[in-house]
């Protein structure tokens, strides 16, 4: 009895074990393989991924772990919609996803001299992606420190005609993703009439006008942060100029579906919130923020395609919304594109998908052939209110600040002060001053300017202190106040002296 008790209270303990482990880290995969990387500052992602024949690299389950935090959803589904290209022609125009694929016979199998210092990740026993541990440019710095930053990397190659798209998924470890896209190959399409004004003649090639051309790439997002998958919220915030000239900050709650352009000129960004209390600023809510990097190129061709007015959409999640065009050759019965997923659905208590287009136009180079350099395309999903500071100072230790030396001081009773004591900090932090021990009418300000007035004399022991938030560091020096000068004399004397010895003089001269 005691034997299966013992047993039984072992499973539950091993079971209760379990599921607290596969909360710590994302769900058990419903499809595809687990990836979990953890950093050095403690942050971790938690990631599922497939390789399908359309979209190719389908992220799922993405949770992210703060340095000293706990797991929490980002997005419940990640992925490259479409692979618009469209020429300036007009003759030609390409849906690569839908028309060919990015995955099945169009993915390259790649070799570890594609993934040197990685891992190749195998989809359907062939090597379809490589992950990698990276150390970037500086996460931070300042004048004696810095930290790099760290990411985790997934990247799959996809041939299609003579173009081959890179795509990658970077995951910081400060909580930043990073989607991109890199295009290169060769040159697709010419024409022999050289006077068409939609390309360049190319050097060696003189009978040859290579055709201009607009990537567009759409990225599906499914936001899920927090607990529910219907708690989220989608704002948009532009800063634009009132009549004197400066910015001010106008945000609007997307409350019905929505598309939507970048407007450079008031820098447009859109911010994904996790179920803000009611009236709650966006800019103290929790969620995450895209602002648009590359804006330079849009295409906009309204009459064929009139989706491609619009760089961002919010939508009701919807099965059937799978494609940002031609979404009806493989959905019959569903809308054909992501301007038509806009319906005036009521977004309140719904999943929501967001839908991010960037563009970049092409105009060939002599550069670009025979082989053309990559093109890499991409936009930032940073974290706001997730960490409650920067997460590029985890693990590296504060240099405390240091304090001059202070001589010591005389002055008298009544002297005006002003004068400054100086320190400096390796970590360029933001420095306050104050004191201890001072003579009644001197203060030390947070910048470390003394003044004020001494009201009284003798000999002062003063402390100073300096603290850059985290660590002080401390003075001490002797402040010797004479009392040869008082305020309240006409010539800097005390009267009461000068009159009894006028008083003694006079009663002399009575005797």
């Amino acid at each position: 009895m005691l034997k299966q008790l013992s047993l039984l209270s072992c499973l539950m303990l091993c079971s209760w074990f379990n599921l607290a482990q596969a909360q710590n880290v994302a769900l058990e995969c419903q499809s595809g393989e687990l990836i979990t990387q953890e950093f050095e500052n403690g942050a971790q992602w938690n990631i599922c991924w497939e390789s399908r024949i359309r979209e190719n690299l389908i992220l799922s389950d993405i949770y992210y772990t703060p340095p000293e935090g706990e797991p929490s959803l980002v997005l419940s589904e990640a992925r490259l919609s479409q692979l618009h290209v469209a020429y300036d022609d007009s003759d030609v125009t390409y849906n690569d996803i839908t028309q060919f694929g990015l995955g099945g016979g169009y993915l390259v199998d790649l070799t570890t001299e594609d993934c040197p210092i990685g891992e190749l990740l195998i989809s359907q026993t062939r090597p379809a992606a490589c992950k990698w541990l990276a150390t970037g440019e500086d996460n931070f710095r300042m004048r004696n420190r810095a930290s790099s930053a760290h990411s985790l990397n997934l990247f799959s190659v996809s041939q299609v005609g003579a173009y081959a798209y890179i795509i990658s998924w970077l995951f910081y470890d400060d909580g930043v993703i990073e989607p991109q896209i890199g295009a290169s190959g060769a040159l697709q399409r010419s024409s022999a009439v050289l006077t068409l004004p939609f390309g360049r003649v190319l050097q060696g090639d003189a009978d040859t006008l290579w055709l201009s051309h607009t990537h567009n790439y759409y990225w599906h997002l499914d936001f899920d942060l927090g607990e529910s998958a219907t708690d989220d919220v989608v704002a948009e915030s532009r800063f634009e100029f009132d009549e004197n000239g400066i910015r001010q900050q106008q945000s609007t709650l997307l409350t019905t579906e929505a598309a939507l352009q970048i407007d450079p000129q008031s820098a447009t960004a859109w911010h994904i919130l996790d179920n803000p209390a009611a009236g709650e600023s966006i800019n103290r809510s929790r969620g995450y923020i895209i602002e648009p990097t590359r804006y330079g190129h849009r295409l906009v061709r309204e009459e064929t395609e009139p989706y491609t007015e619009f760089d961002f959409f919010v939508t009701v999640a919807n099965d059937c919304e799978r494609f940002a065009s031609q979404n009806a050759r493989f959905n019959p019965d569903c809308k054909n594109h992501v301007l038509e997923y806009v319906d005036d659905e009521s977004l309140v208590g719904q999943d929501l998908v967001v839908w991010h287009r960037v563009s970049f136009h092409h105009v060939p180079r002599s550069e670009d052939q025979r082989h053309m350099h990559t093109h890499w395309d991409g936009f930032l999903i940073e974290p706001t209110n997730i960490h409650v500071s920067s997460p590029a100072l985890n693990g590296l230790p504060n240099q405390a600040p240091q304090l001059d030396a202070i001589s010591t001081q005389s002055h008298r009773r009544g002297d005006s002060i002003d004068w400054h004591t100086h320190a400096s900090d390796a970590d360029n932090d933001q420095l306050a001053f104050s004191a201890t021990g001072l003579p009644n009418g001197i203060l030390l300000s947070s910048d470390g300017t003394f003044s004020g007035t001494a009201t009284e004399y003798g000999d002062f022991t003063v402390v100073v202190s300096v603290s850059d938030g985290i660590d002080v560091s401390e003075r001490t020096f002797d402040w010797n106040i004479t009392p040869g000068k008082r305020s309240s004399g006409a010539l800097g004397y005390s009267w009461v002296p000068l009159v009894l010895l006028l008083v003694s003089r006079r009663r002399g001269r009575d005797c």
